[in-house]
Formats: structure tokens, C-alpha cells, sequence
């Protein structure tokens, strides 16, 4: 052996003490200080692979209510009944569907930007036993005739009916911000508990990123 091979032998000796000591000091693992930020993506990373087991997560629940109608006009008389139904709609969030690759974290600003994919609809769930029905029919249009026919009607119109309510935008962006919320509680409590105090900020892809000014 050469006093030149020791000579680097030595220095690399030093140099990992000093990386150790370093490490110790400044409370950074070798991840994290190898590839800034890495510490922190790998562990939300891992809180979201466990919570996947579950495959959804659910974010926000809406109650509406239903009202549709069927009428039925004659010569000799009109008939026409209407349904009112309330009914929770559950929303969901597949975290499956997460991509943890595209997951950013900003080790200045300790900000963590984790893509999420849109809400879905994960459930409809009317009440018929606290429908109201209300029936107005003419003296000529029997109850066993034309107001029965009527009802079975209205009935099966109520499911479309809360379908099309539980996509509209504003009952929608709740659920989206319910969803923000969640994910966001979710991630920074499970950094917190590693040490790290990490600015979680979900967004959905089709919208892309949001700044401070736009939230």
C-alpha cells in the first residue's frame, strides 16, 4: 500500500465522520440531505400506500332534496303528481389514483404539492319514507288509475333526478375543498409525527396549482 492510498483512505474516513456529526447536529438523515426534500416525499408517499388499502377516501357528504313531477292533462280532466325525496349524497377521493411520483416538496418554503384526482360521486342515498307525495287529481282521474301510474313514475325519476344535483359546481366544489382539508390534515399530521413540519398543499390536477392569493 502506497502513502498515497492511505492519504485517501484517511480523508474519507473524516469526511463521513464529519457528515455523521453534521447529521447529528442539524437533525437531517442521509435522504435528506442527499436529495432535499426526499424525506419528506417518501414518507407522505408511504402514508398514502398504507391509507390505499382502504382504496377511497371519503371527503364530504351533501344533503339535498329531490322534487320532481309527472303530470298528465285530458279533455276530461288533469292529473298531476309530485315527489319530493330527501337524500345524502356521499363524495369520494381514490387515493389509488394518487400519483406520489409527481408529488413536488419546496425545501424552502417547506411545501409539499400533492396532485389529487377529481372527486367522485361514491354513493346516492334517497330517503323514500320521508318523501312527501303530493297528488292533484281531477274527479274523472282515479287514485287506482292515472294517479298510481303517476307515482310510479315520479319514483323512478328520483334517482337521475339526484344524479344530476350531485354534479352541479357549487355542491361539487364543496366536496373538492372538503377533499383539500383532509388530505392536507391527513399528510401534515403524519410528517408532524416524524418531525418534520411540512405546508401540505393538495391540488387537483385538472386544475393545476394554487397560489396563496387563489384559495
Amino acid at each position: 500500500m502506497t502513502d498515497g492510498f492511505w492519504k485517501v483512505v484517511t480523508v474519507v474516513c473524516l469526511g463521513a465522520l464529519l457528515f455523521v456529526i453534521y447529521s447529528i447536529s442539524t437533525g437531517k438523515n442521509f435522504l435528506e440531505t442527499v436529495i432535499p426534500g426526499g424525506g419528506v416525499v417518501e414518507t407522505a408517499g408511504l402514508t398514502i400506500q398504507k391509507l390505499e388499502r382502504e382504496s377511497q377516501l371519503a371527503t364530504t357528504r351533501a344533503y339535498v332534496q329531490a322534487v320532481v313531477r309527472q303530470k298528465d292533462e285530458q279533455v276530461y280532466g288533469n292529473a298531476e303528481v309530485v315527489r319530493i325525496v330527501p337524500a345524502t349524497i356521499h363524495y369520494a377521493v381514490n387515493l389509488a389514483e394518487i400519483d406520489r411520483a409527481k408529488m413536488e416538496y419546496d425545501e424552502m418554503t417547506q411545501t409539499l404539492w400533492v396532485p389529487l384526482p377529481d372527486v367522485r360521486i361514491l354513493s346516492i342515498d334517497p330517503d323514500l319514507e320521508k318523501a312527501e307525495l303530493i297528488k292533484s287529481l281531477d274527479i274523472l282521474r282515479t287514485e287506482s288509475g292515472i294517479g298510481n301510474q303517476l307515482e310510479q313514475a315520479t319514483e323512478k325519476m328520483v334517482r337521475p333526478t339526484l344524479e344530476r344535483m350531485g354534479k352541479t359546481p357549487e355542491i361539487v366544489k364543496v366536496a373538492k375543498d372538503q377533499a383539500v382539508a383532509s388530505v392536507r390534515q391527513l399528510l401534515e399530521s403524519s410528517l408532524e409525527a416524524t418531525g418534520k413540519r411540512v405546508h401540505v398543499k393538495p391540488y387537483f390536477k385538472t386544475e393545476g396549482k394554487k397560489g396563496p392569493a387563489d384559495e
